[in-house]
């Protein structure tokens, strides 16, 4: 393999599951700019974001939904790389509460292996992969967030089981893991408040980008890492060090 062009996806498809925002639209650009065809979901109608999706096949969906997940997956033909970058998290200690802890392990952990499992047999065509996206907090627990902490663990272990149980298949499944990354999910972490103090801590003294998780689903997700399967990558700058 040359590593010439490795990265480069002209010709690929690439579903970016949470595309719409966040670390998801970072994924979706940098594949789109690799030159791949690609498609995104959120759980709103497109012109709720003010992210451009022009570029874009967008399909709204809500992950909790088993039947919405088959509906999405049957508007496939042909499949190379699905990213999942769903994720969510409750605050006000809302996670504490067995409602709130059920929704998050269901929109986290049962809705990603059913995305999974809904989008293997398309992948396994093309010899394709999967990219999950976790969290540093499978690492250090989120002392506010069981429900999160526990979902995206979980994630780590389905990525390593599936990984598994796929690979004589074909199938390649990985997950990386950010760090701290200013979304609209952590925007009671970030703030210049924060990122002052993060910056006094963190080995590299920024925040992270998405663009910088990006380049790790990419790689995964390219033949640069034809043999690495069940792996979890870490992009936090050092802050779990």
């Amino acid at each position: 393999m040359s590593l010439v062009g490795a990265l480069n996806f002209s010709g690929k498809k690439v579903l970016v599951c949470g595309g719409s925002d966040g670390i998801g639209y970072g994924v979706a650009i940098a594949f789109l700019e690799a030159g791949a065809e690609v498609s995104i979901t959120g759980t709103r109608p497109a012109d709720h974001y003010e992210n451009d999706f022009s570029h874009f096949t967008y399909h709204q969906f809500d992950v909790q939904n088993p039947d919405a997940i088959t509906a999405l997956a049957s508007k496939f033909s042909e499949l190379d790389v699905m990213a999942n970058c769903i994720g969510a998290v409750l605050w006000k200690k809302e996670e504490f509460e067995r409602a709130g802890f059920e929704k998050i392990i269901s929109i986290n952990l049962t809705g990603a292996m059913q995305l999974c499992t809904e989008f293997y047999p398309l992948l396994q065509v093309n010899a394709g992969c999967i990219v999950n996206v976790d969290s540093v907090v499978t690492l250090s627990a989120a002392v506010n967030n069981p429900a999160y902490s526990a979902s995206k663990a979980g994630l780590v272990q389905l990525t390593k089981a599936l990984a598994k149980k796929w690979g004589p298949t074909g199938v390649r499944v990985n997950t990386v893991a950010p760090g701290m990354v200013p979304t609209k999910m952590t925007v009671n972490q970030s703030g210049e408040e924060n990122e002052a103090r993060f910056k006094q801590t963190n080995p590299i003294p920024r925040f992270g980008r998405p663009e910088d998780i990006a380049g790790g689903v990419l790689f995964l997700a390219s033949p640069l890492a034809a043999y690495v399967t069940g792996q979890q990558i870490v992009i936090d700058g050092g802050l779990t060090l």
